[in-house]
């Protein structure tokens, strides 16, 4: 998830090196070819393809290739990855970082034709915040003077957004200082929209049909509960974005992203050739060596369990010991050995190297524990407290997360503490746990975007809970200070030690219960695939992936 896009360093580079190595990067890529991809889709199909709904990295893999956005990551060196302009030619600001002007590039069409324009974007952002529609990122406009007040149904348009379709100009007052608008300006929620999506007459269903934009690829068909299909966007020319060593078409002929039930259907469909790539099953990883993979690559995410402070048994002030005994009673070792057979990495928080600003250790007691989780447990309920019921430990199906849950169910029972595994289906988890339904949920998060920022605003602060990426409902005064603060520094230091500031009282509060930070888990048939890589932030740039000759 999570999506899910500063500078920052992947977690080592060696994975990155080894992979490219092993797909044979030294092969001149091959023009044309059908790639019938199936480690994607694994559980169930997306809920959304609508950049201004999706809130999952699986359907933004589709998303991605379907849509440009002002700037994208270039992150072809992952110790430096860099923000470049894409569909904006250039951008500007002022000294404090409140206003900023983008130049669209001249000659960029939709893939039906449309010329792109600064009112493109005025028409996305306008859709996207119009409470009506928003959806779970819709916060992210809180960023732009006057996007609260849309959301809150107090005001018809954006008040910072003006446009120049005759001097291609963008321009956007930010609400506050901020820095990294630039980089969050090319994540999905801000891509560009056509004329047509004007005449919907349900704005929900834009990915129901040929949906239309601006990438790489475009939809060869409505999509179906089985297949997405895509073709190459004859509109689109890679060479004229400078700085990404983007080809002038997709190498590739045709994408054929295939949904399969689980993790072991993919493994199994992939190692028996009716797919070119797969997603590694727990307990396949060791065989996953001898196919092209990327477990090696190390990515900005991280899994783990949130708590609703909403919920009376768990949340809140009184609960707090209680939040305590259950994070420390987690075996986070077993976890990664048992279920992924040591390809992750266990965390004791939710930010993890390679993100700038990270600080090892911010959490008191973060770390597997058992005496002491027992000795809280037991302290929390002298006080007169009690659990009147079994805790939900909720997750969504079709993936491994419920051998977690079932080794997470014997460590709470292991200090006295009952729970129950309630799995919810893949579709509608992400919808249901954005309504509230979280009671102890499992969550994950791929960096957007590589900034801070987007781990503590866009997860814990107050502005996207309660129908945001917040499913914790965490609400506090001072994190969202810290982190309002720290957003509208433009000081990086600064700025780094406020956001580490708000994330130790983050988990000081015990709100989310932190796992394994992610490793790639693609596999691929290397004899037939070139160019297939992840990014440190979980993406597949399907545009420069070929079929070897």
């Amino acid at each position: 998830m999570g999506l899910s896009l500063a500078a920052a360093a992947c977690g080592g580079d060696s994975g990155s090196d080894n992979n490219n190595q092993a797909q044979g990067s030294g092969e001149k890529p091959q023009q044309g070819g059908t790639l019938i991809e199936g480690g994607t889709f694994v559980g169930d199909p997306p809920s959304n393809l609508d950049p201004a709904l999706n809130q999952e990295l699986d359907a933004y893999q589709v998303v991605n290739a379907l849509y440009d956005g002002l700037t994208d990551i270039d992150i072809s060196n992952p110790d430096k990855p860099v923000t470049r302009p894409m569909v904006a030619e250039k951008y500007t600001s002022n000294d404090d970082a409140t206003e900023w002007t983008f130049t669209i590039r001249k000659g960029l069409k939709f893939s039906n034709g449309e010329e792109i324009l600064p009112s493109s974007f005025q028409r996305a952002w306008e859709r996207a915040s119009n409470p009506d529609l928003a959806g779970p990122y819709s916060y992210l406009f809180n960023f732009i003077k006057g996007g609260k007040e849309k959301l809150d149904g107090k005001a018809d348009k954006l008040a910072g957004v003006t446009v120049d379709d005759d001097n291609m100009t963008l321009k956007v007052e930010l609400s506050a200082p901020y820095a990294n608008f630039p980089t969050v300006s090319g994540f999905q929620i801000f891509f560009p929209m056509p004329k047509e999506v004007d005449s919907l007459k349900d704005q929900t269903s834009w990915d129901k049909g040929l949906m239309i934009g601006n990438g790489p690829f475009k939809l060869e068909k409505p999509r179906s509960d089985t297949e997405i299909d895509l073709v190459p966007n004859p509109e689109w020319d890679g060479t004229k974005y400078e700085g990404f060593n983007l080809p002038k078409q997709p190498y590739l002929d045709k994408v054929q992203l295939k949904v399969s039930a689980d993790p072991d259907t993919s493994f199994n469909a992939f190692e028996a050739g009716e797919t070119d790539t797969g997603q590694i099953a727990a307990g396949r990883f060791k065989d996953a060596e001898q196919f092209g993979n990327t477990k090696d690559v190390d990515i900005l995410g991280s899994y783990y369990w949130d708590i609703n402070q909403d919920n009376p048994m768990l949340g809140g002030e009184k609960n707090l010991l209680l939040r305590k005994a259950i994070m420390q009673a987690v075996d986070r070792d077993t976890i990664n050995k048992s279920v992924y057979e040591d390809s992750r990495v266990p965390s004791n928080q939710v930010t993890m190297p390679g993100l700038p600003g990270y600080k090892a250790d911010l959490c008191d007691f973060c770390k597997y524990d058992p005496t002491q989780a027992k000795k809280d447990f037991e302290e929390w309920k002298a006080a007169g407290n009690k659990l009147t019921k079994p805790i939900d430990l909720q997750f969504n199906t079709g993936q491994n997360h419920d051998q977690v849950a079932a080794i997470v169910q014997d460590n709470l029972k292991a200090i006295g503490i009952d729970s129950k595994p309630a799995p919810i289906d893949q579709e509608n988890y992400f919808d249901q746990l954005s309504d509230g339904a979280c009671v102890m949920c499992r969550a994950g998060w791929y960096a957007d975007y590589p900034t801070y920022d987007n781990f503590m605003y866009d997860l814990f602060h107050s502005d996207s809970a309660h129908g945001g990426n917040n499913y914790s409902n965490y609400s506090n005064p001072e994190f969202d200070k810290l982190v309002d603060e720290a957003k509208a520094t433009v000081d990086t230091d600064k700025a780094n030690s406020l956001y580490q500031q708000a994330e130790t009282l983050l988990l000081n509060d015990a709100a989310v219960i932190p796992i394994v930070w992610y490793r790639g888990d693609y596999v691929f048939n290397k004899d037939k695939v070139g160019g297939f890589t992840q990014s440190s932030l979980g993406l597949i740039p399907f545009e420069t992936v070929f079929i070897k000759s």
